[in-house]
Parts: C-alpha cells; sequence; structure tokens
C-alpha cells in the first residue's frame, strides 16, 4: 500500500478476516513517524491500536489499563528487533527506506507476539506507581488525551467505542512514555476517518517507490492515496511545534511520568488543565479540514 502503518493495519485486519476498513483510515496519517514527523514507527502505531481494540481501558492489571502493559512489551520487542522505535531512526538517510519494508513485515509478528503474551513485567514497580497515581488522576478528572480530542470532534466524526478503545494507550505521549504528544496522535488519525481513498494500486506504490530512487517528490498528494493524509498532518505537527515548541509530551509538560516526582510536579502545576486546552486547540484545527474532505 505504500506506507507502513496502513499497510501493516490491513495486514492484521485480512489475517484475522476482519472487515474494519475504517481502521486503515484510520492509519492513514500515521506513516513517517506520525503525520512524517520521524516520530513513533507505524510498526508500532497501528499494531498499539489492534491491541487498544481488544480491551481499550476496561481490563486493569495493577490499577493501570492492561493497554499500558501490552504497549511497554510491544516497545520492548520492537526496538529489540529494530533497535530503536523512531522513524528517523529506521530510515536514515537511505532514499529508498529498505529497512521499513522489513518493518512493515515484521510488525503483525510482533504484536501477536504481545497479544499472546503476559506483559505484567513489562513496566518496573516504580514506574507502574507513578503511572497509577497519574492514571487516577486523569481518571478522577475524566481526562484521557486522544479521547478528549475525539471527543471534541463527535460532530465531524464518528466517536464510536471501537475508536476510544483503539486509541486507548495512546495518552501520555504514547502509553505515557512521554513521546509524540497524544493529542497531536489523534488529531493526526482524525484526518484519516475523513473520507479518502485507499491506496489499492501495486503499480502506483511501484511508481512511489521510483520517485524516491530518482529523488523526486514522492510524497506529493497524487502519488499515493494515503499522502494527502499524512501531508495534512504533518502541517498539522508543524503549525503544534511551532504553538508549543516541539511535538514531545514530555518536552511541552517538562515532567517525567516515569517517575512520581515527575507526576507530583504535573498535577500539582495544573498540567492536566494545560493539557486539556491543548486537545481543544488540536481539535479545533482538525475539524475544519475533516468537514471540508467529508464535503468533497
Amino acid at each position: 500500500m505504500g506506507h507502513c502503518a496502513p499497510t501493516i493495519m490491513q495486514t492484521m485486519l485480512d489475517v484475522s478476516r476482519a472487515d474494519a476498513q475504517w481502521l486503515v483510515e484510520l492509519a492513514a496519517g500515521l506513516p513517517g513517524g506520525i503525520g512524517n514527523t520521524g516520530g513513533e514507527c507505524g510498526g508500532v502505531t497501528a499494531p498499539l491500536v489492534l491491541l487498544g481494540l481488544c480491551h481499550g481501558l476496561e481490563v486493569q492489571v495493577q490499577s493501570l489499563p492492561e493497554i499500558l502493559y501490552q504497549g511497554h512489551d510491544l516497545l520492548r520487542r520492537f526496538a529489540a528487533r529494530q533497535g530503536t522505535t523512531w522513524c528517523r531512526e529506521i530510515r536514515g538517510q537511505a532514499r529508498v527506506p529498505l529497512r521499513c519494508i522489513r518493518v512493515v513485515r515484521q510488525a503483525p509478528a510482533l504484536c501477536a507476539q504481545t497479544s499472546c503474551s503476559d506483559c505484567k513485567g513489562s513496566i518496573s514497580a516504580h514506574r507502574s506507581e507513578a503511572y497509577a497515581r497519574l492514571y487516577s488522576h486523569w481518571v478522577e478528572q475524566g481526562f484521557h488525551c486522544a479521547h478528549a480530542v475525539f471527543h471534541h470532534l463527535k460532530h465531524a466524526i464518528p466517536v464510536i467505542q471501537d475508536l476510544l478503545n483503539g486509541s486507548s494507550g495512546f495518552m501520555g505521549g504514547t502509553v505515557f512514555t512521554g513521546v509524540t504528544c497524544s493529542a497531536l496522535t489523534a488529531g493526526v488519525m482524525a484526518l484519516g476517518l475523513a473520507p479518502g481513498e485507499i491506496e489499492n494500486s501495486r503499480l502506483r506504490v511501484l511508481r512511489m517507490i521510483g520517485t524516491m530512487a530518482i529523488g523526486g517528490d514522492a510524497f506529493a498528494d497524487k502519488v499515493d492515496a494515503f499522502n494527502k493524509t499524512m501531508n495534512l498532518g504533518h502541517q498539522r505537527s508543524q503549525w503544534f511545534a511551532a504553538e508549543l515548541g516541539s511535538t514531545q509530551c514530555r518536552v511541552i509538560t517538562q515532567c517525567d511520568f516515569s517517575t512520581t516526582e515527575g507526576v507530583r510536579r504535573y498535577i500539582e502545576s495544573g498540567g492536566t488543565g494545560r493539557c486539556s486546552a491543548i486537545a481543544q486547540s488540536v481539535a479545533h484545527k482538525v475539524q475544519g479540514i475533516v468537514a471540508a474532505r467529508a464535503a468533497t
């Protein structure tokens, strides 16, 4: 399909014989490291959506949703196999991203391994304590990074329970690791949910790879059906970084969620209020685009 996250999503749907094309659309803006920012690889984000679909936030393990343990297990497995979870480090300077092909082939198996494993040991005791404190605070406040964005967009996209479940791991910068802001990630996902074409032409994909090889603009909107959504996501990420100084949760919050001290500082400084405002701002920026795409 030409891009990592949608291809991985489609592969896992094919294996499970599930007809849920909206999940492929949801992943359309994730390639290139969430809106082509070089962040978390689509080999992580697409499987994390599938893992979240199983239980959402309902199944609890040691005062935390199971998706957090599964997410950390997936990150560990992926980093052990690829050496990193970051798209920019996997791609490197190669004109044709051959390493990405390996990621696309291996990611569904890593997801299956996580799904079939006992992941309770994937988060250390001191991290679990810090995460539990923050999660409990957010439950009290009725806040979830990705869900807050989707709820603000409820008149523009269908906010079904499966969407909330699938995005359940996207909080605190992807399962509390402090990387790409999960409100921004939700905004990029929402862009994919607007009606758009799903790439199904191998000839167009080959043309895109050929364009990469000769140094052309392989990510132009018309080259691959997913390019437009990815490019829209990239534009939103540029706006986001200009407004907040970074796309990274730990930089924006100035807090390390893996420590009780970092969580205490975040809570006492009113961090949830600031994050709620960020989510609302992201939703506002995305809403017009989603409405325009739906109308065409």
